[in-house]
């Protein structure tokens, strides 16, 4: 304990700096607080509340927990924060069947004797029918065996059964909290809520993946270190198509993350690309608006993208989806930088203040000074964040709201104005606003809304930690030093550094600045994929090519956020348990075949449906055609399927495909008329390769992004086109005769 009379006479904060690391009064569950005369320490807070209490109370747990605990000292009117203390909270652990591995990993695990075993039917009781039709498809999806829901009332016994806890230990693990009771007669799931309940058969299948259909008999209890855990997806400078976002979320579920962040809107960033070259970038940059809307220009244009766009009820529906399966969706509209696709709208709104940098940027940028701008961006966000009538509810309903206000080049004063305004809006509207962090870069007079809002801290020198924390904002780790993934760039790669993440990053570590790990304004941290290479740059990636680039990150940030910074001790050791684990159920991102025998078809009348799953590299495709007629201008297909289709014909007469997120590419080749051709697709990651009669067609072309009158966008090198093999339909709308077919892996 320590001694008063050693810290008389000094400031608040060196005494805080002087504080020695607490102790535990086990005997009593109590933190042993640090006392020092002519001052009030009082705990601040805990990264595990659910163990160490705001009031010192220390909750006894069934095995050994790390906690970080920090203080507050308060002296002659002064305020000042301690450093991380890590505690040990200790348990009398019994020897027993040891803890079985999953990510994250089980906070606390008491093993007993024995093992549970799943019969030839599992029966599940579970009030929640939704999730728990979810279970029974991917439990035998898993062990292979039949499941069945029990009915309400029922007297039969389960195998499985799910209840929800009482109000006493709801409020000591948590609404994500959940305890695992196995037994070798049943397996009891009680969970904090809803969520952690269903966190809990994520841990479930996992097990019974790792274990070999098994589950060793003992007691789990288990919740999160912070409360947000998420993942932030550009889906406006490239697409992806629903049933990848499904895939992302099931991933995100499967490790327990909870919050996806989607970017609705953004342009090409790099105008000066197009202002060199004596182009003008508001006419040529690419920018999407990928969420359908009625709102329109005084020319007609659209603000919704051309090429793709998501409509209202399906984005919905996706909403659903993801919270369903633990996982809430943030949408974003961006302004008032990165606004070009509503620029090209209201070409009147374009900022006109001073800019200190980036002139050649102001394209994107909306008139933060002029009160009519904010109108505006209030009618588009009013079209999501009020009842739809086609919906019977809002778009958004239920959700955080982001309203962007990154990267605005222009005066402080008017950034500041504007973006209280945007933030204040979404709140009258009943939405909790989330907000990029920038006011270090703008500071000023007028002041911003912080109170219920959350922040995203993504660069320090665009807003600091502590200014943030300071000015009353919940804050999200987003640090782009750590955090931030460009795919193929050659900046901003988390993923190269997953190692070092793993071994020696925290959520509270923020590049240049650390807030304590428990700080209750730390919501907690998030990853994400910008995909700044698209326009002049795109090279044709799709979700294929970063697939584990995205998944393997989850795995990692899962862990640091949910568990103890590092189960197992190395990252090695973490990847390979990872890659035991696989994918979660009834996912199949990389569009695997567990058969690898080749698959022969024979076209009688096309088109045929052949009805089989489409099939990601490696693969070698052979088939014998012969076209008959070409039509200008129409596209025939040989194979098509949710994943995409291979053309034989495209629209300016070239053999090419398209993939499920649009992108097209043309080979410099044409199937001759009349002639029966051997054609031969070679599948590999990042490169399908096409064969005509044997001969390589060498030249490939990326067609999304082309200006064909000067050749501007053209892009033929360095391109990667990945491209799935799509196997359900046979020659639709092909004019002339396919042969044969022949799959290889």
């Amino acid at each position: 304990m320590m001694t008063p009379a050693l810290l008389m006479g000094q400031s608040a904060q060196e005494i805080a700096d002087a504080l020695p690391a607490p102790e535990l009064d086990a005997a009593n569950g109590r933190l042993i607080m640090p006392t020092a005369e002519g001052a009030v320490v009082e705990l601040a807070g805990a990264d595990y509340e659910q163990v160490i209490t705001r009031d010192g109370t220390v909750r006894s747990v069934i095995s050994d927990v790390p906690v970080h605990v920090f203080f507050r000292v308060v002296k002659n009117g002064e305020e000042a924060l301690s450093r991380d203390y890590e505690v040990w909270v200790t348990s009398n652990v019994v020897p027993g069947n040891p803890k079985p591995k999953v990510i994250p990993d089980l906070l606390q695990w008491q093993g007993g004797e024995g093992e549970w075993k799943p019969g030839e039917v599992i029966r599940v009781r579970w009030s929640d029918r939704e999730r728990a039709e979810l279970l029974k498809a991917e439990l035998e999806a898993t062990v292979g065996g039949k499941v069945r829901i029990l009915e309400e009332g029922s007297e039969e016994a389960a195998d499985l059964i799910f209840t929800e806890a009482g109000e006493e230990r709801k409020t000591e693990i948590g609404e994500e909290g959940y305890e695992l009771h196995i037994a070798p007669e049943r397996v009891e799931i009680v969970g904090g809520g809803a969520k952690g309940m269903w966190w809990a058969t994520r841990s479930l299948l996992q097990m019974l993946k790792t274990q070999k259909d098994k589950l060793p008999c003992g007691t789990a209890v288990d919740f999160p270190r912070y409360g947000l855990r998420g993942f932030i997806l550009d889906i406006a400078r490239t697409h992806y198509a629903l049933s990848e976002l499904r895939d992302v979320i099931n991933t995100m579920a499967w490790y327990k993350m909870n919050d996806l962040h989607l970017v609705i809107n953004n342009n090409f960033i790099f105008h000066e690309a197009y202002v060199d070259a004596g182009r003008d970038p508001f006419k040529e940059s690419y920018s999407s608006f990928r969420l359908e809307s009625v709102v329109k220009g005084a020319d007609g244009q659209p603000l919704t993208s051309k090429d793709v766009s998501y409509s209202k009820k399906d984005f919905r529906a996706l909403i659903d989806y993801a919270k369903t399966r633990g996982v809430d969706i943030v949408p974003e509209l961006d302004t008032p930088g990165h606004a070009l696709a509503l620029t090209r709208i209201r070409p009147d709104l374009i900022y006109k203040g001073p800019m200190k940098r980036h002139e050649k940027r102001r394209c994107e940028m909306l008139d933060a000074a002029n009160p009519e701008t904010l109108r505006f961006v209030e009618e588009c966000f009013d079209e999501y964040l009020l009842e739809d009538q086609g919906l019977g509810r809002a778009v958004f309903e239920g959700c955080t709201i982001h309203v962007g206000a990154d990267e605005f080049f222009g005066d402080a004063e008017d950034y500041r104005k504007y973006t209280d305004g945007i933030l204040r809006y979404v709140v009258s509207r009943g939405y909790k606003p989330r907000v990029w962090g920038s006011q270090s870069s703008k500071p000023g007079k007028t002041p911003v809304l912080a109170k219920g809002v959350q922040m995203n801290l993504w660069n320090t020198t665009w807003m600091r930690a502590w200014e943030a924390v300071n000015l009353g904002y919940d804050v999200i780790n987003t640090n782009d030093a750590y955090l931030y993934i460009v795919p193929f760039a050659d900046y901003y790669r988390m993923d190269e550094n997953l190692d070092w993440l793993y071994e020696h990053w925290q959520p509270h570590m923020m590049y240049q600045e650390q807030l304590p790990a428990g700080h209750p304004q730390l919501l907690g941290a998030a990853f994400a994929v910008w995909n700044d290479a698209t326009d002049l740059r795109h090279t044709g990636y799709g979700m294929y090519d970063i697939w584990y680039t995205i998944s393997d990150s989850m795995d990692v940030l899962s862990q640091k956020m949910w568990g103890t910074p590092q189960s197992p001790d190395t990252y090695d050791e973490h990847r390979k348990l990872a890659r035991a684990i696989g994918f979660a159920p009834l996912i199949n991102p990389l569009f695997i075949w567990e058969e690898k025998k080749p698959v022969e078809i024979h076209a009688d009348n096309l088109p045929q449906e052949i009805g089989l799953p489409a099939l990601g590299p490696n693969y070698h495709l052979t088939m014998e055609v012969e076209l008959t007629e070409a039509p200008e201008g129409e596209e025939q297909a040989l194979l098509s399927a949710p994943e995409g289709e291979l053309l034989g014909v495209m629209k300016d007469g070239t053999i090419g495909f398209r993939r499920a997120d649009t992108m097209e590419f043309s080979y410099e080749a044409k199937l001759p008329i009349g002639k029966r051709v051997k054609l031969e697709l070679i599948g590999e990651k990042g490169y399908t390769k096409l064969l005509l009669d044997g001969e390589v067609v060498s030249r490939m072309q990326l067609d999304n992004y082309v200006n064909a009158e000067e050749g501007f966008h053209k892009r033929t090198k360095g391109l990667r086109c990945t491209f799935i093999l799509p196997l359900r339909t046979l020659g639709r709308n092909f004019h002339g005769k396919i042969y044969s077919l022949k799959v290889e892996q």
